[in-house]
C-alpha cells in the first residue's frame, strides 16, 4: 500500500505540474500578445509631436518707420529635432463676436494678410525655441537670428491706420507632422487717450482647496505683483476650511498673507452662491443678513490681519428683493454675475459703466465679463496662449471706443483654483507695460459720476430668480440654532469651532427648498449638539462636615479646547455666600470648584447642578448630587453627656479604691 500511494502522489504531483506549465505558458502567451498590442500604442502616445506655446507678446508698438517685431517661445514635445515653424497673419478684427472662434481653435476664414513662410528652429534648448517675427510697413528687415533670416510678416495699412487686434495662426511643424494654435496680436500705432481700467478679481471659493498646489502657487504669485493694484475675494467657506486644514493651515495662512500684504492689493467679502438674502429679511431674520458679509470678514483679519473693502461680490441668480436686503445691511456697492442680466453687457458696445439695478433703489453694481472670465479660467488653452488672448482681448475692448470721454472698466473674475501662477505671471507682466489697459481695485469704478457715461444705461433689469421658500419650522428651528451657537461662541476661549459652527448656521441661509433648508438646519444642530456632549457634572455624593464648609463640583470636559462657563448650584435647603452661580473656565479634562455654604437644613439634600454658557442660554450639562450634612443633634448632646458622666464614674471609683498612706510607705 506503501508504494502505491507513492506511486499515486507522484503521479498526481507531476499531473499538476503539468497542468500549471500548460496554464503558465497559455497566460504567458496572453500577456505577450496583449503587451504586443498595447505597447506600441503606449509608446506611440508617448511620442505624439505637440507643441505649447509658452510666451507671446500680444502686444507691439510700430515705429515711426511703420516697423516693430513680437517675440514667441514654444515648447516642442518630444525633444527631438528638426523643427519648423510658419506664422500667417490676418485682417484686423471689427466685432467681439470674431473673437471666440480664434479663442476656440476654429480660426477665420478671412483672407491671410501676410505670412512668413516656413523657417527653420535652430535655436532648440531643452524642447524650448524662441523666435522673433519683424513687422513691417513699407521695407522689409533685414535682421538676422540664430534661425537664419529673421521672419517677417507685412501690414499692408498706413503706418498710422494700422491700430488694431489680429488673429495669428503659428504652423509648427515637426517628426512629421504639422500642428496649428491659434492667437492674437494687438498693434498699436496712435496715442491711448483713454486706457481701459481693468479689475481684475482673483476670486477664492472653496473649489481652490481642491488643488492646493495650483491655488498656493497663484496666491504667492500676487504677492510678488505688489505694485499692482487687484482685489481678492473672500468666501467665509474657503477662508474657514483654510484655517481648520489640518496640514496646510500655515501654508494658506502664510500665502494669504503674501497676496495681500501690498496696500494695494484689496479684499471684498463674497459669500457662498445663492444666498437668500431676501428670505432672511422676510422671515424676520434681517440681522443675518450683515453676518454673511461680517463672517468673510472676520475670518480675513484672523487670518490676515487686513480688513475687507465695502463692495461685495455676488455669484448665483439674485433678485431686487436680495440687493434691497443688502442695501439694508449697509451695503452700496455691489459686482453681479452678468448672466443676472436681462441684456448681457458683453454682447453690446455700452458696457463698463456701474448702474443702478430696477427694484434695487440706490445700490450701484457692475457686472464681470464672462467671456473674459470665462477664458481666464479654460484649462483647455495653454497658460501662455491664454494670457496673449486676454490681453489682445482687451485691446480690442479698448478699440471698440478708443476716445471714450469718461473711463470704462471691465471686470474679471479669475478663479484661484482654476488659473496657476504661469498664466498669472504672464498677464500681470503684460498688463505692466499694456498702452490699452490699466489696473484698477473695484472700488473707484462704483463712483456715482461714471453712471450712464458713454452711452451705457443708468439702470439695468434682472432676469427672473428663483422663488424663496422658507416653512414655518424653518425659521423657529434656524432661530433656535443661531441663538444657541452664538451663545456657545461667546464661551469658547481657544481653537476654531466657533467659527466651524457660525459657518455651518451660515449655510443653512441658502436659496433653496424648505426641506433642504431643513436638512442644513440639522445639519448644524448635529455640529452643536456634537460640542456639548462633550461636558458633564461628576455625580459622587458630597458629605458636608458643617455649617460654613466649602462644597466640592466637578466638571468633565473632552472638549480640545478652553470654554468659559458659569455653574448654577440649585436648592432650598442651603445657601451660598458668594452666590449660587459660579463662573469656570474648563481647560482641562477635570475641573474642580469650591463654593462656600451656610444655613443647612437637614442631614441631607438633593442638589441640582446646571451648567452653562456665560449668558445662561444653553445647558452645557446638568446632573443631581446627594449631599450629606454632619452636624450636632440632640441624640449627639445625649451620646456626648452619657459618655462623659461614665468617664467621671470611673474616674471617681478608681481613685476611691485606692489605699489611704501610700505616698507614707
Amino acid at each position: 500500500m506503501g508504494v502505491r500511494s507513492n506511486g499515486f502522489t507522484k503521479v498526481a504531483c507531476y499531473c499538476m505540474s503539468h497542468r500549471f506549465t500548460t496554464w503558465g505558458r497559455a497566460l504567458s502567451v496572453v500577456l505577450l500578445s496583449f503587451a504586443t498590442v498595447t505597447w506600441p500604442s503606449a509608446a506611440h502616445a508617448d511620442t505624439t509631436p505637440q507643441f505649447t506655446l509658452v510666451h507671446q507678446n500680444a502686444l507691439t508698438t510700430l515705429s515711426s518707420q511703420g516697423t516693430s517685431h513680437f517675440t514667441t517661445t514654444v515648447r516642442l514635445s518630444p525633444l527631438s529635432a528638426p523643427a519648423s515653424a510658419d506664422v500667417t497673419i490676418y485682417p484686423s478684427l471689427v466685432g467681439r463676436a470674431q473673437l471666440a472662434p480664434i479663442v476656440n481653435g476654429a480660426g477665420t476664414s478671412a483672407k491671410p494678410l501676410s505670412s512668413t513662410g516656413e523657417f527653420t528652429l535652430r535655436c532648440l534648448r531643452h524642447g524650448l525655441a524662441t523666435f522673433s517675427v519683424a513687422i513691417y510697413t513699407r521695407a522689409p528687415t533685414s535682421k538676422r537670428t540664430c534661425s537664419g533670416v529673421r521672419p517677417r510678416l507685412h501690414l499692408s495699412c498706413p503706418r498710422a491706420r494700422c491700430d488694431g487686434v489680429y488673429p495669428l495662426r503659428f504652423v509648427v511643424t515637426f517628426a512629421g507632422t504639422s500642428l496649428t494654435k491659434w492667437s492674437l496680436l494687438a498693434v498699436q500705432t496712435s496715442s491711448v487717450a483713454q486706457p481701459l481700467g481693468v479689475a481684475l478679481l482673483e476670486t477664492l471659493s472653496p473649489s481652490a482647496l481642491a488643488h492646493p498646489k495650483r491655488s498656493l502657487g497663484v496666491l504667492n504669485t500676487i504677492g510678488h505683483f505688489a505694485a499692482a493694484p487687484l482685489t481678492l475675494s473672500a468666501d467665509y467657506e474657503a477662508l474657514s476650511a483654510m484655517e481648520l486644514s489640518p496640514t496646510q493651515s500655515s501654508n494658506w495662512r502664510a500665502a494669504l498673507e503674501r497676496a495681500v500684504a501690498s496696500p494695494l492689493h484689496r479684499v471684498v467679502a463674497a459669500p457662498p452662491r445663492a444666498i437668500d438674502f431676501a428670505g432672511l429679511v422676510a422671515n424676520g431674520l434681517t440681522t443675518q443678513v450683515p453676518q454673511q458679509l461680517t463672517l468673510s470678514g472676520n475670518l480675513l483679519t484672523s487670518l490676515t490681519g487686513r480688513y475687507a473693502d465695502g463692495p461685495v461680490l455676488l455669484s448665483g441668480s439674485q433678485s431686487p428683493a436680495s440687493l434691497l436686503a443688502l442695501a439694508g445691511a449697509g451695503v452700496s456697492d455691489v459686482v453681479l454675475p452678468e448672466s443676472d442680466l436681462t441684456v448681457l453687457p458683453s454682447n453690446t458696445l455700452t458696457w463698463g459703466a456701474p448702474f443702478h439695478v430696477e427694484g434695487a433703489g440706490s445700490l450701484n453694481a457692475l457686472s464681470s465679463d464672462a467671456p473674459l472670465s470665462d477664458l481666464v479660467s479654460d484649462p483647455s488653452i495653454e497658460p501662455g496662449r491664454r494670457a496673449a488672448l486676454t490681453l489682445a482681448t482687451l485691446a480690442f475692448m479698448h478699440f471698440e471706443e478708443p476716445y471714450a470721454p469718461a473711463s470704462r472698466t471691465v471686470v474679471i473674475e479669475a478663479p484661484v483654483g482654476s488659473t496657476s501662477k504661469a498664466f498669472v505671471s504672464d498677464l500681470l507682466n503684460g498688463l505692466r507695460h499694456d498702452p490699452f489697459s490699466r489696473l484698477t481695485t473695484l472700488a473707484p469704478s462704483f463712483n456715482s459720476s461714471l453712471i450712464a457715461t458713454n452711452g451705457a444705461p443708468s439702470v439695468r433689469t434682472l432676469t427672473t430668480s428663483a422663488v424663496s421658500t422658507w416653512s414655518t419650522h424653518n425659521v423657529s428651528s434656524l432661530l433656535t440654532l443661531i441663538g444657541a451657537v452664538n451663545s456657545y461662541a461667546q464661551g469658547v476661549k481657544s481653537g476654531h469651532v466657533a467659527t466651524e459652527l457660525r459657518v455651518a448656521v451660515a449655510r443653512t441661509e441658502i436659496l433653496a427648498a424648505a426641506t433642504q433648508r431643513q436638512s442644513a438646519i440639522n445639519t448644524a444642530n448635529d455640529l452643536l449638539n456634537a460640542q456639548l456632549a462633550q461636558f458633564s457634572i461628576d455625580t459622587s455624593a458630597v458629605t458636608l462636615a458643617g455649617p460654613g464648609t466649602s462644597l466640592p463640583v466637578t466638571v468633565n470636559s473632552r472638549a480640545p479646547y478652553r470654554v468659559a462657563a458659569v455653574i448654577h448650584l440649585v436648592t432650598d435647603r442651603l445657601s451660598f455666600p458668594n452666590g449660587a452661580a459660579v463662573p469656570i473656565t474648563l481647560s482641562s479634562p477635570t475641573q474642580s470648584i469650591r463654593a462656600p455654604t451656610a444655613n443647612p437644613q437637614g442631614s441631607s439634600l438633593t442638589l441640582q447642578i446646571v451648567l452653562t454658557t456665560p449668558n445662561d442660554q444653553v445647558v452645557l450639562a446638568r446632573s443631581a448630587v446627594q449631599v450629606r450634612i454632619a452636624g450636632t443633634s440632640v441624640v449627639g448632646y445625649l451620646l456626648t453627656f452619657a459618655a462623659l458622666f461614665v468617664l467621671a464614674l470611673w474616674w471617681w471609683r478608681t481613685n476611691r479604691r485606692r489605699p489611704q498612706g501610700r505616698h507614707a510607705r
